[in-house]
């Protein structure tokens, strides 16, 4: 159904676009479509032809939901388990992609049930959904934090855990009910256009304002992948699923392979935008499982490599 995206160059004006599937058709069902790497990926899609459906929690005034209309024909879901198997039996998907869920780096009381609904009800009702309406095709999302000090499996936090507990979840319904399912693991994102809580979307806005950044040690490891090579990721998942004719389930990373101390970011900063952050080192606190050891477990995604170096995505944002 999907092919690979076909955008990602190593310069920066690539870097700053919507990246595109080349030679691809179908019917693609997308959650967590109004978040960063969704977003993306639905444009990714449906820039190729591809008839792409996006779930979404929000008002269908609100402008996210608005920009994204564009590209998708939206579905906006009631969070009941009848409301998600009305909207996979209405779209008939050749493949859903399932972005959707709720990070918190540390929980609180009132996080859990939100953990919990989001990262495992809200997929567990979208598996059940395909099976009533035989749909075979799935590609989800996890999580570098999986592997807290390079494990094969220690979660980082509560976050991580719940992806790790839908992975389990997921294998029943690969071996019970036939589905052909990838789990990418992804490391950092970033790109144009990102309104999340993150680092690089902070030094944005330090290098606007001149604020000095308060960090914690310089020589914590960082891997970041830009946000089109992600799509990219996806979509050559959505292939490697399409063309399954094994029902498994998989899991690959994505990463850039050259993890790289938080102060060589800011060195690379320098270098491509010409704007010196300053930073004052080791006044903010490491958190409690805080990721200390470069990720290196699992295998990355076959026929992926990511294309933006760092520089130039920088240089684009």
């Amino acid at each position: 159904m999907a092919a690979a995206c076909c955008v990602a160059k190593t310069g920066s004006a690539a870097a700053s676009g919507a990246p595109h599937v080349s030679g691809a058709s179908g019917v693609a069902l997308v959650t967590g479509a109004t978040g960063f790497v969704g977003g993306h990926l639905v444009r990714c899609l449906a820039a190729s032809g591809i008839e792409v459906h996006a779930v979404v929690r929000r008002a269908m005034t609100d402008p996210a939901v608005s920009a994204l209309s564009e590209s998708a024909a939206i579905h906006r879901l009631d969070g009941t388990t009848a409301g998600v198997a009305q909207i996979v039996a209405a779209v008939k998907p050749d493949i859903v992609y399932h972005l959707a869920a709720r990070f918190v780096a540390e929980h609180g009381a009132d996080d859990i049930e939100k953990l919990v609904h989001d990262n495992l009800l809200f997929g567990v009702q979208l598996l059940d959904a395909m099976r009533s309406a035989h749909g075979t095709r799935f590609v989800t999302a996890g999580s570098a934090w999986q592997h807290y000090g390079n494990a094969d499996y220690s979660p980082v936090n509560l976050y991580a855990a719940t992806k790790e507990a839908f992975g389990a979840l997921l294998q029943y319904y690969v071996e019970a009910h036939g589905i052909h399912a990838v789990t990418l693991e992804l490391t950092d994102s970033y790109g144009h256009g990102d309104t999340r809580r993150r680092l690089i979307p902070f030094m944005l806005e330090a290098e606007r304002t001149g604020h000095i950044m308060s960090m914690v040690h310089a020589e914590l490891p960082l891997d970041f992948v830009h946000v089109s090579d992600v799509a990219e990721a996806f979509a050559k998942a959505g292939q490697r699923v399409t063309s399954s004719t094994v029902a498994r389930s998989e899991v690959f990373a994505v990463r850039s392979g050259i993890p790289l101390p938080v102060r060589e970011l800011f060195a690379a900063w320098e270098r491509s935008r010409g704007v010196a952050i300053q930073a004052k080192w080791g006044e903010r606190a490491v958190r409690e499982r805080e990721v200390l050891d470069p990720w290196t477990q699992g295998t990355v995604l076959p026929g992926w490599a990511p294309r933006v170096s760092l520089e130039h995505g920088l240089r684009a944002l």
